[in-house]
C-alpha cells in the first residue's frame, strides 16, 4: 500500500509541476516542442510554415501554429495515463530512467497525435462545403477532442495487462 501511495504522491505531483510549467511557457519556449510537427504537416498538406517570433508558425495561407496547437496539454495527460499505469519504483536510478521514458514516449505519442490532429483540421478547413455545416474552429475542437480521446483509449488497451505485465507491489 505504501507504494502504490508514494506512486500516486509522486505521480500527480510532477503532474501539476508540468501544468504549471507548460501554463506560464512563452510561444518562444515552445518552439522545440512544436517544431518536430512542422516538416510532417507540410509534407501532408502542402502548406510551407515559417516561425514567427510573435504569431508561431505561419503558413502564407494564413494558418497558425501556435502555443494552444503544441499539444502540451495532450502530452500531461497521456504522460499521466503511462505514469498511473506503468510506473514503478525500483530505486532512485531506475525510477528515475522509467520515469525519462515515459516522458520520451509520451512525447513521440504526441508529436503523432498532435501532427494527426492540425493535418486533420487543415484538411477539414479545405473543404468548403463543410463550412455550411460547422464552424472551422468548433470542427476542430471536436476533431482534436475525439482524435485524443481515441488515441488515449487505444494506449490503454495497449498497455493494458493483457499486453504488458507490470509489478502492482
Amino acid at each position: 500500500m505504501k507504494k502504490i501511495t508514494l506512486k500516486l504522491g509522486f505521480s500527480i505531483g510532477l503532474i501539476l509541476v508540468l501544468k504549471a510549467l507548460y501554463s506560464v511557457a512563452s510561444l518562444a519556449m515552445l518552439k522545440w516542442f512544436l517544431y518536430p510537427m512542422i516538416p510532417i504537416i507540410e509534407l501532408f498538406t502542402n502548406h510551407s510554415f515559417q516561425w514567427i517570433d510573435a504569431l508561431g508558425f505561419s503558413s502564407p495561407t494564413g494558418i497558425i501554429i501556435e502555443k494552444s496547437c503544441a499539444g502540451g496539454n495532450f502530452f500531461i495527460i497521456c504522460f499521466a495515463l503511462l505514469c498511473f499505469k506503468l510506473l514503478k519504483f525500483q530505486g532512485i536510478t531506475k525510477s528515475f530512467l522509467h520515469i525519462i521514458f515515459l516522458g520520451v514516449c509520451s512525447y513521440f505519442i504526441m508529436i503523432i497525435a498532435n501532427t494527426a490532429r492540425i493535418i486533420s483540421a487543415i484538411k477539414l478547413a479545405d473543404w468548403e462545403w463543410t463550412h455550411a455545416l460547422i464552424d472551422p474552429k468548433t470542427a476542430h475542437l471536436a476533431l482534436g477532442s475525439i482524435l485524443y480521446i481515441f488515441i488515449l483509449l487505444f494506449i490503454n488497451h495497449f498497455i493494458s495487462s493483457k499486453y504488458v505485465t507490470v509489478q502492482t507491489t
